[in-house]
């Protein structure tokens, strides 16, 4: 971006005509809940639900791997959610300015994500030399750093790494590298274009991806272009709501929440395309993230145009810091695990009960989880956050 156009747009910030603004706090709820299924998913042992499919009578065996598979669709929830707001966000920028500001845009991606997600690269990198816990190989954090994480661990054995989700930080970025670009020079009609060229390209590569592969449920859920259909999907829904917000009836909320989490539970059961050795073929996969998009879509439309009061205030300040939950929750899961070592040593953990030992140990961890995302969003990301403020040209949430 230009120097010139740097200096206007943080002047431009003090002018009345700046004070065009969106911000839908019901979604920072609906960020909590996406945060909270990937959470869940990632806090029950594999070794529970390995062999689910293969115990005969128990039913809620499977019923409970389901919903550790289902779990991980909170990540496509995310990446809808944020192209929705980021496409309205370029949307309104071009009807108030006429022109789409892309080097402000990358400001803004860079001082939004950059400083925690490099941050934290950077320490795992460093901690890495005196505690095994934190190493990683040098082609892994080679990948990171390039964002291109996701492609890194779609051909490599996937480890139990602290980083580990932070391969979709690389998708969400790779895809905005294009996004604004095709606002910029082709306004929110190839926008839309673009969106809808998206979901076939999409469902092709699942089923090229998925065909005869061993680990396709890790292979077809890495893939770019497998997780480029739901910001498709966010992009599409702005477009078409036009900045309007429906107006829905409670009851049909409700619904309309219920039938989205009813979509993912049925697509992780029925199709099996996040269960490792579940041998599902290239149509149940098309069909399953069909299934999930359906899912994200209901759950955004469920909660889109809730009134401010009716979100609980600590609902919208965890959504506000689900970046930073994300990011922490597998350091939280390994300081939950030394607790439990040490206070187990002294006799007070109580280790003869393994489901209790479990449900303990997943608390602690979310709340060591909460912890270091408040910390960090306060002391870290905020003074970053108030930097990127000046390079808004619609105004958003606060800091």
């Amino acid at each position: 971006m230009a120097t010139a156009e740097i200096l206007y747009a943080t002047s431009a910030a003090r002018t009345p005509e700046r004070e065009q603004r969106f911000y839908r706090p019901e979604l920072d709820a609906l960020r909590l809940f996406a945060f909270l299924a990937v959470y869940i998913c990632h806090s029950i042992p594999n070794e529970i639900v390995v062999n689910a499919s293969l115990a005969p009578g128990e039913s809620w065996l499977r019923l409970l791997a389901a919903a550790k598979d289902a779990g991980n669709f909170g990540v496509c929830l995310f990446f809808l959610l944020s192209a929705f707001l980021i496409t309205e966000l370029l949307r309104r920028e071009l009807e108030v300015y006429g022109r789409i500001h892309v080097g402000a845009f990358y400001l803004r991606r860079i001082l939004r994500i950059w400083p925690l997600y490099f941050g934290i690269t950077i320490a795992y990198a460093l901690g890495g030399r005196y505690f095994p816990a934190m190493r990683m190989e040098s082609g892994r954090l080679a990948a990171y750093f390039l964002l291109a994480g996701n492609w890194y661990i779609a051909l490599h054995p996937w480890i139990q790494t602290p980083l580990r989700s932070l391969w979709s930080i690389s998708v969400e970025e790779q895809f905005y590298l294009m996004w604004p670009l095709l606002a910029r020079y082709g306004s929110m009609r190839l926008l839309a274009k673009s969106a809808l060229a998206i979901l076939p390209l999409s469902l092709l590569t699942i089923s090229i991806v998925s065909t005869g592969k061993a680990y396709a449920h890790n292979t077809v859920w890495l893939n770019s272009f497998t997780q480029f259909q739901f910001f498709a999907w966010g992009a599409l829904l702005a477009l078409s709501l036009n900045g309007g917000i429906p107006k829905i009836q409670t009851a049909l909320r409700f619904a309309s929440g219920c039938g989205g989490i009813a979509l993912w539970l049925f697509s992780a059961y029925a199709t099996g395309i996040k269960r490792p050795g579940a041998q599902a073929v290239s149509s149940q996969f098309c069909f399953g993230y069909l299934l999930v998009a359906t899912g994200c879509i209901l759950m955004l439309m469920a909660v889109l145009g809730i009134s401010q009061q009716k979100v609980p205030r600590w609902a919208i300040y965890l959504g506000k810091i689900s970046f930073g939950l994300y990011v922490f929750r597998e350091t939280a899961f390994l300081l939950a695990d030394e607790v439990q070592k040490y206070v187990g040593i002294l006799g007070s953990w109580p280790s003869h009960h393994t489901i209790l030992t479990l449900a303990i140990n997943k608390i602690l961890a979310l709340w060591i989880t909460i912890l270091l995302a408040t910390l960090s969003y306060r002391f870290w990301e905020s003074p970053f956050l108030r930097l990127k403020k000046r390079f808004n040209w619609i105004q958003s949430r606060g800091v």
